[in-house]
């Protein structure tokens, strides 16, 4: 395993237990032993990585079987080793196998140190350690740059001139240098027996290594042959898993490559081995540059993004303990840079055959955009859930600020001789309009305020807005404006459009204490597919843009994460009632517009209003209706005694007749009676199962009525997808006698007698749609 590329390794001669030898064989004996030498060559795949190891192994029994009867009876034949021992001796006992022989060849024949010492050696007639002459060759079998074994003759000096050596001369020189080519000749002829195939082998080896064909020896007999056909089989085999192991590596590259999270391998110290793509994109600082590992190029913290992630604790090294991860959260910083990712981390053990854990595979799933919607979603449910609050309180709290902004009302006609007193009712009806205001604030950012839009010029609203600003503002901070001549008309309530420039005009006001730039922006447009699939809420289309800006002080993230709910406020304890930004929030969404802020600290803010976009031509002003009694009959229906109390006495200063009833079913029956009156005056939010709504839907089935319905938090009665009904006419809580007497006024002048069933009809075709 440790040889190099195209390095041929060939062992000495080694004597190895037959795998299956004879029952009757004892194992300590020779016949249960077969020489062998072993010839082994590392494998490469293309890429350079050792791949495997080849190795043949070659039988040497039935050669050495052939050295037992040699051509002339004679002469000797011994193999010996590198180093001179013995391998095959025709006299050992255990059938020429020299296994323990006592003697070496060097001892043997003390000449032949020199040929064992560099493997050449010219043949030559010399003595034994006994004194006798022989004639020897010596033949090293060299495979490469190895020489495992050799083959050496001898024959007696006595026997060289016998027989037909007769008729060559009686020359000892002669006889002898011809016994040494004879014996020449068999070492060769054995050598090559040998190391011709074994060279043919090498050979294919070597051609295979350099992705050429295979060639093995031809006609090869015996073991050698066994070995080709081997060998053969073997290089077929594993060329077919090697290009099914390199499909494999194709296909799992290819996944990797395609997948979007990030996948990690780890070895038993830790050490990250492998990663994908999409691991090295997440651990990559947003300019590119990413560290050598993944242990340099991160730091890994637990889900609050804080408390350090401890190393036994993160997911690959709790996996090498054979603990199964799901879904673990944490947060990866990229060093170098503000990059933060949050990811969710699945690890599993590698395990062996046997087992043992070898390693773990760690798999990261970046999850940052979907903390960033449950973040959202979280705001949102939060926001909603203050808002379902604010429209309980409302209907109650409005009820109130009726009766109190109304009796302050009357106080200070009542007491024009008392200044003392008119004094206090002002107080009295200032605070009843601050929390009318409140409340209002509260019901737009829940969006449950009754709308009532218009196709309107922005220009002309930021004008007017402009104008009025000036002596509120201050002469510290300039006021500019951009706006756009071929702005779209928008489809938006002016009033409370207004409300929301103002509000956020004053906002820029206080971020400006010492002074700085207001800026208003008007443009059309379009908010793309790329864009909503951001903003989730956000439906595709032309919008008309109103922008206000400043230079102020700006907001820092978690201000800016909180800016839109209700009672937030960074001023100080009366300075501020945080319901400025709420407000603008919940009255663009009720209309179906968006709002975005964008503000750096030190560098102001800019919030972003985008209004539906008309689809017709801007609306003519409504007309003002002077205020005035009257002398018709008024069926009031309010659950609410002090509200009924006192829009009774209203309605009676006013001229008008009056009946009343605590609810619905008390109302249906002075119909059912045939009391006679001229305009239905009720409440919507009302106990007894049966709200304003349906009870005008019952009357209207009964004979003709006009409707004005009253009310501080309108549900989805007489309101649908954020604006009232076509053809219904609203009279908010808490009211003033002038708006009670506009409206009562407005509502028994409509010409056409207009019904309840038919505002019934729209109203379930509004549902539906």
């Amino acid at each position: 395993m440790s040889a190099k590329d195209g390095e041929i390794l060939i062992s000495n001669v080694e004597f190895e237990p037959i795998e299956q030898p004879s029952a009757k064989t004892p194992q300590h004996d020779a016949a249960a032993l077969r020489p062998i030498i072993r010839v082994v060559t590392p494998v490469f795949s293309d890429e350079g990585a050792r791949f495997g190891v080849l190795a043949a192994t070659i039988d040497l029994r039935r050669p050495f079987e052939l050295l037992r009867d040699p051509v002339r009876a004679s002469s000797k034949i011994y193999v010996v080793d590198d180093r001179g021992h013995y391998l095959f001796h025709p006299d050992a006992p255990r059938g020429g196998l020299a296994i323990g022989f006592p003697s070496t060849l060097e001892q043997d024949f003390p000449a032949l140190a020199e040929a064992l010492a560099n493997n050449r050696w010219t043949p030559a007639v010399i003595e034994s350690r006994n004194g006798d002459r022989f004639g020897v060759a010596y033949q090293p079998m060299n495979a490469g740059t190895e020489t495992p074994l050799a083959l050496v003759e001898a024959i007696a000096e006595h026997d060289m001139i016998r027989g037909p050596m007769l008729a060559w001369g009686k020359s000892t020189l002669v006889g002898g240098s011809f016994a040494v080519l004879v014996a020449i000749a068999l070492a060769v002829a054995f050598a090559r027996s040998l190391a011709r195939p074994l060279s043919e082998m090498t050979r294919a080896v070597e051609s295979v290594r350099g992705g050429g064909p295979l060639t093995l020896p031809r006609n090869a007999g015996g073991e050698i042959g066994v070995l080709a056909e081997a060998f053969s089989s073997t290089m077929q085999e594993s060329r077919e898993k090697t290009a099914a192991l390199r499909r494999e590596k194709e296909i799992f590259e290819s996944i990797m490559n395609a997948m979007a999270e990030a996948v990690l391998l780890v070895d038993t110290e830790g050490v990250i081995v492998y990663e994908n793509p999409a691991a090295v994109a997440l651990r990559t600082s947003p300019t590119g540059i990413t560290g050598p590992t993944w242990e340099t190029s991160v730091e890994s913290f637990l889900a609050d993004g804080v408390t350090p992630l401890e190393v036994d604790q993160r997911p690959g090294r709790r996996a090498m303990r054979g603990e199964p991860i799901d879904r673990f959260e944490f947060v990866v910083h990229v060093l170098g840079s503000d990059k933060i990712v949050y990811v969710s981390g699945n690890a599993r053990p590698i395990r062996e055959a046997d087992g043992t854990i070898s390693g773990a595979v760690v798999v990261f799933s970046d999850v940052s955009e979907l903390k960033e919607t449950e973040r959202r979603l979280h705001q949102a449910q939060k926001l909603e859930a203050i808002g379902q609050l604010t429209g309980g309180v409302a209907h109650d709290f409005n009820n109130m600020l009726t009766v109190i902004s109304g009796t302050a009302e009357i106080l200070l006609d009542e007491l024009t001789d008392r200044p003392d007193l008119v004094t206090i009712a002002k107080m009295i009806d200032q605070a009843a309009e601050r929390g009318a205001d409140l409340t209002r604030q509260l019901l737009a950012f829940a969006r449950k305020q009754p709308l009532q839009p218009r196709n309107i010029d922005v220009n002309t609203v930021v004008s007017n807005i402009k104008q009025l600003l000036r002596p509120t503002i201050g002469e510290h901070i300039a006021i500019d404006t951009r706006l756009d001549p071929t702005v779209d008309p928008a489809l938006i309530d002016p009033s409370q459009l207004s409300s929301a420039l103002l509000n956020l005009a004053v906002n820029a006001r206080d971020a400006m204490p010492n002074g700085g730039k207001l800026l208003f922006e008007t443009a059309n447009v379009m908010l793309d597919d790329d864009y909503a699939e951001h903003h989730p809420e956000v439906k595709p289309g032309r919008y008309v843009m109103i922008a206000v800006s400043d230079s102020g002080f700006g907001m820092a993230p978690d201000v800016l994460e909180k800016a839109f709910e209700p009672f937030f406020t960074t001023k100080s304890v009366g300075k501020g009632t945080g319901l400025g930004l709420s407000m603008v929030y919940g009255f663009v969404k009720q209309s179906n517009g968006h709002v975005q802020i964008y503000s750096e600290e030190q560098h102001g803010t800019t919030i972003r209003l985008y209004l539906p976009r008309a689809d017709s031509d801007i609306d003519a002003l409504p007309s003002i209706t002077p205020v005035e009694g009257g002398t018709e009959t008024i069926l009031l229906v309010e659950d609410d005694e002090l509200v009924r109390n006192f829009a009774l006495a209203q309605l009676r200063g006013l001229g008008y007749r009056t009946i009343a009833a605590a609810d619905g079913a008390a109302a249906l029956a002075e119909v059912r009676r045939g009391t006679p009156f001229d305009l239905l005056l009720t409440d919507i939010i009302m106990p007894g199962g049966m709200n304003g709504r349906e009870l005008a839907d019952a009357v209207a089935r009964l004979r003709p009525v006009k409707v004005l319905y009253t009310s501080g938090y309108t549900e989805n009665a007489i309101m649908h997808h954020g604006r009232l009904d076509p053809g219904v006419l609203l009279l908010s809580k808490p009211f003033r006698r002038a708006d009670l007497a506009r409206l009562v006024r407005a509502a028994l002048n409509r010409a056409d007698h207009q019904t309840s069933g038919d505002t019934a009809g729209t109203d379930r075709k509004s549902a539906a749609n």
